[in-house]
């Protein structure tokens, strides 16, 4: 069978639209804050609400919960599949709410834990807005709940859409209050957007006439298998903060600065990872429920290979443009006073790494999901515990002994480990399912690869130091630099008959053709 081109492709497009709009709300917070401590506080905050999620584990339990939620549906009744989702949400949204308050009692405890190489007038300033955004994690762990339930009904494109409502909304209080370089414009930003969003989904839910229950006891959800899941879920939560601790501590630890610079990284991968390898794993992930009530082991594993090529093709149409012209596209958008040439480097340096770790991030993705469906999905997260906890040890050794180029080497391996823990899943306990990358293929898109990145760095040479352009010139090298890497490598993929591209193609030509 072949992939859902039309629904990936209707959350590719929006998906889009909300990298655009973040890459232009990070342009905001680079011209208006730099690298200053200021920033850096309020990404440490923003690290200490990404703690308190993890902490109620909310990703992970929705994974489990949607896998829950098809089976109810099928068994019983929509109205009893709903009611499930909606005993979760007040369990853990009710946990973040204690957590959020017990973390603002510390006062700077927690703070200096996490970011111990920060002054103490910064410390103070991450508690400070931590106070005030804290208490929007439980509406955002909310949001996320019902976003993974609408995905779930295969209405794809409207928890996108909430995104683009919330990044929208966000862009513009930036521009309105942010210009004078007061930080609290961020969380103002922060805080609107939050509620725009959940005020998005409830819109939503009522279309698809949700109406939540406040059950803390579910006889489609016992407290027993909650319990187990909970187990498993905090045991991975556990690893899960050490690595976040220890990790963070280490990035503080170098040079000012250095710790803004990471998080503007990760501010851009994260969306780009979210246009091209999250409609690919949602899609494949209702799919691949679908698939084995027919009980094909044949069927899904080709479904399976299908998937991962078409993922290890994305990750390289991500990458080639960004290696080839990536340096002058960031000198056009962040270049100036506040952020020079060597942090446009370094930030290069950064995503350049994230976006070849994309080639992991999507069998990481898949068997993932994969694994939540065919195997009994506590077992990885013990797993994953284990590589976090190792992978948190490692990080601090190898920052503090290569500094920076010890974040790089740290990014890829993480990737790595993370992606083998479903895939090793996967083969020892449902090795009927496991599939895998065609070899044919793969050859194919790799040797694409090798050409396009060979012919981008040989055209890259022609041109001077991004120093040496304004932002008119360094935009369109840029551009010209990024066209022609990715031409190419469509262009041979093409030429090869990589299957994905052909189908597209054909798609496409009988849609011109009507």
């Amino acid at each position: 069978m072949n992939l859902d081109y039309r629904n990936i492709a209707t959350l590719l497009s929006l998906n889009t639209i909300n990298v655009i709009l973040n890459v232009v709300n990070s342009t905001l917070m680079v011209y208006f804050f730099g690298t200053s401590a200021e920033v850096e506080a309020f990404f440490a905050a923003s690290v200490l609400g990404t703690t308190v999620s993890r902490f109620v584990n909310a990703g992970q339990l929705v994974e489990v919960v949607v896998a829950r939620y098809h089976r109810i549906k099928s068994e019983v009744n929509t109205a009893a599949a709903m009611s499930i989702v909606a005993t979760l949400a007040n369990y853990i949204v009710g946990i973040a709410f204690v957590l959020v308050l017990l973390f603002i009692a510390s006062g700077t405890d927690v703070v200096n834990l996490l970011v111990p190489g920060f002054k103490l007038t910064t410390k103070e300033q991450v508690w400070q807005i931590f106070c005030f955004t804290g208490f929007l994690l439980p509406i955002q762990i909310a949001t996320n709940v019902f976003q993974g339930m609408l995905n779930a009904e295969n209405i794809y494109g409207k928890t996108e859409f909430t995104s683009t409502i919330s990044q929208l909304v966000h862009v513009l209080i930036l521009c309105i209050w942010g210009r004078d370089g007061n930080i609290w414009s961020l969380v103002a930003a922060l805080f609107i957007s939050v509620l725009a969003q959940f005020g998005t989904v409830v819109y939503y839910l009522r279309q698809i006439h949700y109406r939540h229950t406040w059950l803390f006891r579910n006889p489609h959800f016992p407290l027993r298998e909650l319990s187990s899941t909970l187990m498993a879920t905090s045991t991975y939560m556990g690893g899960v903060q050490v690595y976040t601790f220890i990790f963070n501590a280490a990035l503080s630890l170098l040079p000012s600065g250095t710790y803004a610079l990471f998080r503007y990284a990760e501010l851009i991968y994260g969306k780009v990872a979210n246009v091209f390898l999250i409609p690919v794993s949602t899609v494949f992930f209702n799919e691949i429920n679908r698939l084995l009530h027919q009980n094909n082991g044949q069927l899904i594993k080709a479904f399976v290979a299908k998937n991962l090529n078409f993922s290890y093709f994305i990750g390289f149409l991500v990458l080639i443009p960004f290696v080839a012209g990536g340096q002058y596209l960031i000198w056009t958008l962040w270049g100036g006073v506040k952020f020079n040439a060597q942090d446009v480097e370094s930030v290069y340096q950064l995503l350049c790494v994230f976006f070849a770790a994309m080639i992991c991030t999507g069998p990481y993705m898949i068997y993932r999901k994969l694994a939540v469906s065919v195997t009994n999905p506590e077992l990885q997260y013990y797993f994953w515990s284990v590589v976090h906890v190792l992978s948190a040890l490692f990080s601090y050794f190898i920052i503090q002994t290569f500094g920076f180029t010890g974040v790089l080497i740290h990014l890829f391996t993480h990737s790595t480990f993370m992606a083998l823990v479903p895939l090793l899943t996967v083969w020892t306990k449902k090795k009927a399912y496991f599939g895998f990358y065609e070899g044919g293929e793969v050859l194919k898109i790799t040797f694409a690869f090798l050409v396009s990145v060979s012919v981008g760095w040989l055209t890259k040479g022609y041109w001077q130091d991004i120093s040496h352009y304004n932002k008119l010139a360094s935009f369109f090298i840029g551009a010209s630099l990024a066209c022609v890497a990715i031409l190419v490598f469509i262009g041979i993929c093409l030429l090869l008959k990589v299957t994905d591209l052909q189908i597209i193609r054909e798609k496409i030509s009988k849609r011109i053709s009507k």
